[in-house]
């Protein structure tokens, strides 16, 4: 199994406790682009890196996060246990999605259109606010932003000639993107 099966967790008591599990979401992310990457490369080794290019970017923010941890950087206003359980069913779900089968490249970009379309982002960004004292780890955040890989996506939807009403999902999910941040 990739994907450990703690989503029925206690109740987070800490603020240490939350951001382990952020970081554990940000894992599971980086393990769907590496599954999509394996898949693609033999077909495309250039949509197979660019997978496998998502997924060192969500290992860097599984990083920055463990670094908020180490440094105890916490963000004020932390999730709560209903938020965390949403977000845990959500990447349940998306952990199933990508290992049930070979996917085409539609369903790999609304997978991953549905992943970065998710609140976890948002928390993300929140959760690292703390970065924000240090220049260069705001840049950091910046380089490895959800919103870029919502254009990522995009971009590469277009290059690999998925479906219109994919490539229109996406630019939805950009547009909402920019709107929020």
């Amino acid at each position: 199994m990739l994907f450990k099966d703690s989503d029925r967790m206690a109740v987070t008591t800490s603020p240490t406790e939350t951001y382990e599990r952020f970081i554990e979401f940000e894992e599971r992310a980086a393990t769907i682009y590496v599954c999509l990457a394996s898949w693609f490369a033999s077909e495309s080794p250039e949509l197979g890196a660019f997978w496998l290019d998502m997924a060192m970017e969500e290992k860097q923010h599984a990083v920055l996060l463990e670094f908020c941890v180490a440094e105890k950087w916490f963000a004020p206003n932390l999730p709560g246990d209903t938020e965390i359980r949403k977000f845990a069913a959500g990447f349940r779900e998306f952990g199933k999605r990508a290992t049930a089968g070979r996917l085409t490249r539609d369903e790999a970009f609304a997978l991953a259109a549905e992943l970065e379309g998710s609140e976890v982002n948002a928390i993300y960004s929140r959760l690292t606010t703390p970065l924000h004292e240090s220049l260069y780890l705001l840049k950091k955040k910046i380089v490895t932003s959800p919103f870029d890989h919502i254009g990522q996506l995009v971009e590469a939807g277009k290059k690999f000639n998925v479906s219109p009403a994919t490539i229109k999902k996406l630019d939805e999910l950009k547009v909402s993107a920019k709107a929020l941040g």
